[in-house]
């Protein structure tokens, strides 16, 4: 799901979290996962059509709040 799209889905209330996961072919990279009802779920993709990665969760936090206006928690699990 490009960043567009992701803005009209978060507007419209499909969008109901993020989360971050490690990206598993770039090691120290994080890949934003994009939760919506219905249990579905979207990576954050380029303008080529390739997951996004992250080098820091600074930067993928920016991109959620550009997303959401707002970021309120953030959580990690082990």
């Amino acid at each position: 799901m490009k960043i567009k799209q992701a803005k009209e889905y978060f507007e419209l209330g499909v969008i109901v979290g993020f989360y971050a996961i490690r990206d598993p072919l770039k090691v120290g990279y994080w890949l934003l996962v994009i939760e919506g009802k219905e249990e579905r779920s979207w990576t954050l993709q380029t303008a080529k059509n390739e997951a996004k990665s992250f080098a820091s969760l600074d930067t993928l936090v920016g991109e959620i709040e550009e997303i959401a206006g707002r970021v309120s928690t953030l959580q990690v699990r082990v």
